[in-house]
């Protein structure tokens, strides 16, 4: 018996199992740049590298080989997590606005240089911070004087970040794509008892793409899209479209129909964020950010990014607070 369980290990060792034996490696560096993370994939089998298809979508860049393969790689640093399953890996990049792709041949390898937003937070901020409100965008125009007119937002599309694989930030103790959907779903009940039609794009945790969101959105011809998002920081950051200058057809562009709903996405965040600062005590950013949930929308749009959990306590109490003070910036747009 043990003859025969001595040759079966030679014969294995000798002849591995083809999936053993076709299994690549892959190799993960790194390195930190000016508002950039640039991540190489290397590994010795051409295909590895020439059949590997990217995708990205929010902070998520998904990495699917051809086949499945052993992962080398450093610890993950506070820009990016990664995390492997079957043959795809995936990449979590901390305030990733886009990508731009290289495929190098001698010796094989996958470049990924993940542009970041600007002025993103590099280091995590003290726990403790005096409330501010600070403008990195222009100011919208006020309204011209005389009888003040109700601005009604009937329908709301709700959009949680992430979902699915497309973790967000996420720790042991926390996901960012399980928190953001909670709070949607109480702001979805606090805004039907206010008689608001809502919708949410994703309504448990599964995966959509940013294109089959921002599709949803405009087929439902919503008064206002409200995407919801966190920071690593102890902060809230407010983000709307720039404004563009169009000539001749620019203007029928997809990419371009945030265009004539800049200024009242503008008021709007402005609203939203005066009554976070005063309910919550905590510091709001108005940025401008240039990306298809944002320039897409064809109604007005703004993206919120709520301070991490490492710096705010996300109990029920102060989830129904934070609720209740989107609600009440949105009523108060409505009245003028």
């Amino acid at each position: 018996m043990i003859l025969k369980t001595s040759l079966l290990l030679l014969i294995l060792l000798a002849f591995p199992h083809p999936s053993i034996a076709e299994q690549g490696e892959v190799t993960l560096r790194y390195s930190l740049q000016n508002e950039m993370v640039r991540i190489v994939l290397q590994s010795e089998k051409k295909e590895m590298v020439q059949k590997a298809k990217v995708r990205s979508s929010y902070t998520l860049v998904k990495v699917e080989f051809p086949r499945d393969f052993k992962l080398s790689a450093p610890r993950a640093t506070g820009e990016f997590e990664y995390n492997r399953r079957g043959k795809t890996l995936f990449l979590n990049i901390r305030g990733l606005k886009w990508i731009k792709l290289l495929r190098l041949k001698d010796p094989p390898r996958l470049v990924i240089d993940a542009h970041l937003k600007s002025g993103i937070d590099k280091e995590l901020p003290e726990r403790k911070a005096s409330p501010e409100i600070k403008d990195v965008s222009p100011v919208p125009p006020e309204d011209k004087p005389g009888k003040v007119m109700e601005k009604l937002v009937s329908t709301i599309v709700l959009d949680p970040g992430h979902g699915g694989y497309d973790l967000g930030i996420y720790t042991r103790n926390y996901s960012e794509k399980s928190l953001v959907l909670k709070i949607s779903k109480s702001l979805r009940y606090k805004l039907r008892k206010k008689h608001k039609k809502i919708f949410l794009t994703r309504r448990d945790d599964r995966y959509k793409s940013l294109m089959e969101r921002i599709l949803y959105a405009r087929k439902k011809s919503p008064d206002l899209i409200l995407s919801l998002h966190m920071t690593s920081s102890n902060h809230v950051a407010i983000y709307t479209s720039p404004l563009r200058q169009l000539y001749g057809e620019e203007r029928y562009l997809l990419s371009n129909s945030q265009a004539a709903h800049v200024d009242e996405s503008r008021l709007i965040a402005r609203k939203i964020g005066s009554t976070i600062m005063q309910d919550l005590n905590v510091g709001v950013f108005f940025r401008e950010l240039d990306i298809p949930v944002l320039s897409y929308a064809n109604s007005p749009a703004i993206l919120i990014e709520l301070p991490g959990a490492d710096f705010f306590d996300y109990s029920g109490k102060n989830i129904e607070l934070l609720v209740n003070s989107i609600m009440e910036g949105l009523l108060a747009y409505e009245k003028g």
